[in-house]
């Protein structure tokens, strides 16, 4: 009897590494197993995965393929190549099945089930699995963790736009993280005084009676407001050119500091164009830009968005404008006419020919030593002032001692001004906000809890303007529209009076953090940067700011990045 002989196959011995040592030809192109980022692996080599596995994951806990239950099932990377990697011997029955003989009990997951009772609803059932997993109440709900790949709970990413285009020129110099930001602290000593200029009208106290019930239209009042960047201001440019001081000198705006001090709480994106030119630094603002506007509900879980409908009144840009003519004209509807305290300085910004005439404010210009031979000096903003008895108030010395003054100044009071606004309470990016017409007079604390959760980088750049400003009060007014869906007309709600430094403790606002990141920027501005010209910007997708080394001619051709004054809802109503 003869038969086949049997050889055994040739044994390849991999000495350098693991796996084969030769490649068949028909893998020869095949790098390796295509995957995603996403998949759960589980075992080197798993036989008893389904077909189409791509639609489930594989469970550690109890072995078990899962399929994924809720979200739109996603296509793994390189799944169209699964094919390649199939293995078939030609010639047998393609018709040969398996018996699955497994159990179909499903294992329970240590949940708990109760009747009645405490445990779950009245009448029915509850159950909540071990571990903070999903929860079941008893109205029939499922309460499940948020899945990471295409979950129902998932939204959509925002790519929010930059504040200044990033010419191809820039060269980023240095990044600045929040994370670190918020570790910094200085304390600074008292501010002093080196010009008071404008004329302040008292506050009339009858505003404070005006509640729901007893509404108030806010009117439109014209003024020529103007927001004079600092290398503009003539009173900044006579102190440093008068400034003999040995060191580095500063010159900034209060609005723009504030903005640099509050910067870890920012969303949106803000640039600070910087000049420094011997030993003398000037931070500036770009007209149109974001120091122009007041945004509305950045901080909100779920901000306003953008929209193509070119008539939606409740995008960003269009509550920014919004926002901003309800502050100016605020400011100004709650000051008495006759009542005046005159500095003795003029405002630097009458302009005789303007059809419009002054608003009352007045511009204190203080100076800061921040220690190591830098100084910093700025123009802070006064709004208005308020008669109080009995405060013997010091500060209208020196400088600030008035030409004229309708009441005793001891008995005065510096204050600022500003104004919260509600559009629409039930529209998408109001935050969640209670409905003031109901909750403002009986929930004021709710009300206010909101606005500083939704509004918290506007406010903290108030409480620090305040700050910077010495003032003694900050007067907020709550303004809302008469008709949600129509922005030109609005009504006084109420309003409240707060010190800067309470509102700041209350917000978790850290002033010696803030002077920290200030001091922190500036030595690095006047120990790092060469004579010329630069731009901070706040990244507007990450917590970070990045310091760019620009052209000299950056800017000067005025390019426009943001919509002008003129456009602000009322003014040409």
């Amino acid at each position: 009897m003869t038969g086949e002989k049997f050889v055994l196959p040739e044994v390849q011995d991999h000495n350098r590494g693991w796996g084969p040592a030769q490649i068949p030809e028909e893998f020869a192109d095949v790098p390796y197993a295509p995957f995603s980022k996403s998949d759960r692996l589980g075992k080197i080599a798993d036989w008893s995965a389904p077909a189409g596995g791509q639609d489930g994951y594989y469970d550690r806990r109890d072995g078990e393929y899962r399929r994924r239950r809720f979200g739109q099932q996603q296509e793994a990377f390189g799944a169209g190549l699964a094919s390649v990697f199939s293995y078939s011997v030609a010639g047998e029955d393609e018709d040969f099945t398996t018996v699955d003989r497994s159990s179909t009990t499903q294992k329970k997951t240590g949940g708990r089930t109760t009747r009645g009772g405490r445990g779950g609803a009245r009448g029915g059932f509850g159950w909540q699995a071990r571990g903070g997993g999903a929860r079941r109440d008893g109205r029939g709900g499922y309460q499940g963790p948020r899945r990471r790949f295409g979950g129902y709970n998932d939204k959509p990413v925002r790519i929010r736009e930059s504040s200044v285009q990033i010419g191809e020129d820039w060269r980023v110099i240095e990044e600045l993280d929040f994370p670190r930001m918020t570790k910094l602290y200085y304390e600074v000593e008292e501010a002093e005084d080196l010009s008071a200029n404008g004329t302040l009208n008292y506050f009339d106290k009858q505003n404070d009676r005006v509640s729901t019930k007893a509404e108030k239209t806010l009117q439109q009042i014209d003024r020529n407001f103007l927001n004079v960047t600092s290398s503009e201001d003539p009173v900044l440019l006579d102190l440093a050119a008068k400034d003999n001081s040995e060191g580095t000198t500063i010159y900034a705006t209060d609005n723009i500091l504030a903005a640099l001090m509050a910067s870890t709480r920012a969303v949106y994106s803000f640039d600070i164009v910087i000049s420094k030119q011997d030993g003398k630094i000037f931070f500036d603002k770009r007209d149109g830009g974001a120091f122009d506007f007041l945004s509305v509900n950045e901080n909100a879980a779920d901000p306003p968005m953008e929209s193509p409908d070119k008539d939606n009144i409740n995008t960003p840009q269009a509550l920014a404008m919004e926002a901003t003519y309800i502050n100016r004209n605020f400011s100004q509807q709650v000051l008495k006419d006759n009542e005046k305290v005159e500095f003795k300085q003029p405002n630097p910004f009458v302009d005789p020919n303007a059809p419009e005439p002054t608003p009352s404010l007045a511009y204190r210009y203080r100076k800061w030593d921040l220690g190591d031979n830098i100084y910093l000096v700025a123009r802070t903003q006064i709004d208005t002032v308020v008669q109080h008895s009995g405060v013997n108030n010091q500060q209208f010395v020196g400088p600030l001692a008035p030409r004229n003054a309708s009441h005793s100044t001891s008995d005065s009071l510096l204050v600022n001004v500003k104004a919260l606004n509600e559009f629409d309470s039930r529209a998408a990016g109001s935050g969640a906000a209670p409905d003031w017409r109901q909750k403002l007079d009986s929930q004021r604390g709710a009300v206010m809890a909101t606005e500083l959760k939704n509004n918290g980088n506007k406010i903290a750049r108030w409480t620090l303007e305040a700050v910077l400003a010495g003032v003694d009060q900050l007067r907020l007014g709550f303004v809302s529209r008469a008709n949600p869906k129509d922005r030109t007309r609005h009504v006084i709600l109420g309003t409240s009076t707060l010190k800067p430094k309470d509102l700041a403790q209350q917000m978790n606002v850290s002033v010696g953090n803030a002077w920290g990141i200030l001091k922190m920027f500036a030595d690095f501005c006047v120990n790092n940067l060469e004579d010329g010209k630069f731009v901070l910007v706040k990244d507007p997708n990450k917590a970070l700011l990045r310091l760019y080394a620009v052209p000299e001619d950056a800017f000067d051709e005025g390019e426009e990045m943001g919509e002008h004054m003129s456009e602000i809802p009322g003014d040409d109503e």
